[in-house]
């Protein structure tokens, strides 16, 4: 079992983090994990890359939903580097699906910024991440409900406390 957030705190204020100097509003009862990008290709996390925020979204169906923007400024990526494999119609525009490979970076337990000194986990999207091109959605990237079921991983969200932890199944065999 890998740890992806340990015990997360989400807020019910609204807050800021800083991306890269870029300072981002998160709402309050926003779930944020941090994340890096890889071309689907590349199957070990770049070494480089500097973890970015994305929202927590199980209300999401894609795997993620990303601005052109982020992937270029925060990802370190062009996004004419990742394939693309599909499209997706929403309100009459086609946003492209583009091949990637998500890396979510543990936090320190009981922390949203800082992160834990463990590698990052591949989050694998299998129909690929959309890419808007314009506008301001979404504001934040936000990683969906599919990218949690395709992957079987398991969300504990604990309200009272406020927190949230995501990790991937216990592995038991009673044979060792």
């Amino acid at each position: 079992m890998s740890l992806l957030l340990d015990r997360s705190p989400f807020s019910d204020q609204a807050g800021e983090v800083v991306v890269r100097g870029e300072r981002v509003r998160v709402r309050a009862n926003q779930i944020i994990l941090w994340v890096s990008l890889t071309p689907r290709r590349v199957t070990a996390p770049n070494p480089m890359a500097v973890p970015f925020p994305v929202i927590l979204d199980t209300g999401h169906s894609h795997s993620l939903s990303i601005r052109e923007r982020h992937v270029v400024e925060w990802g370190g990526l062009r996004p004419e580097a990742l394939p693309r494999v599909g499209h997706i119609r929403e309100q009459d525009n086609r946003i492209p699906l583009r091949s990637a490979n998500i890396w979510v970076h543990p936090n320190e337990r009981g922390e949203r910024e800082r992160l834990a000194d463990r590698s990052p986990h591949l989050v694998e999207a299998e129909n690929g991440i959309a890419v808007y091109p314009t506008g301001d959605f979404p504001r934040l990237p936000i990683l969906g409900l599919r990218a949690i079921a395709e992957n079987n991983l398991v969300l504990k969200v604990d309200g009272r406390r406020r927190e949230a932890t995501l990790r991937t199944p216990i592995r038991w065999w009673p044979f060792s």
